[in-house]
């Protein structure tokens, strides 16, 4: 696990395509095609001052480097909260490495000296709220909506 990069640009998109359909619309609140490279560019080229991006890196069967989850969060310029996201390869779901990105990226906003972790989750996303349950997140359905609102002091 590491920060992201500028050059992880092209692994990021080999990532997303490795995602279902429906873990893409859990990420990103509907779905998506491919990226366009400004796009991509905001996710890979990232402000270290308010932003922060972990990815998780294996290798694939021929040995090549790839991604396999990552986790961001934006912070406010008060550091009062940190938004984050969190998505990891849809064949790798379930063995723990969401939780391991996840408590990386809690270590780094508490260091930082962020106050709270917030969050959007859709409501159909089950596994995602049970995860935000486990770590103590309180959520707040919005009405006419299907989204939770999340929030976690640190």
């Amino acid at each position: 696990m590491r920060p992201i990069r500028p050059e992880d640009e092209a692994d990021h998109y080999a990532f997303l395509t490795r995602l279902t359909p429906e873990d893409v619309r859990f990420r990103f609140f509907g779905l998506v095609g491919e990226l366009p490279h400004s796009q991509m560019a905001r996710l890979t080229q990232i402000d270290y001052d308010r932003d922060m991006a972990f990815i998780a890196r294996g290798t694939d069967e021929e040995g090549k480097a790839e991604t396999l989850g990552v986790v961001r969060t934006v912070t406010d310029a008060e550091n009062e909260t940190a938004e984050f996201a969190i998505v990891i390869r849809s064949d790798l779901k379930g063995h723990g490495l969401g939780w391991k990105l996840f408590e990386k990226m809690v270590a780094y906003c508490r260091k930082r000296g962020t106050r709270e972790m917030v969050g959007q989750v859709l409501s159909d996303n089950t596994t995602m709220l049970k995860f935000i349950d486990q770590w103590g997140f309180e959520r707040h359905k919005m009405p006419d909506e299907p989204i939770y609102e999340v929030r976690m002091v640190l």
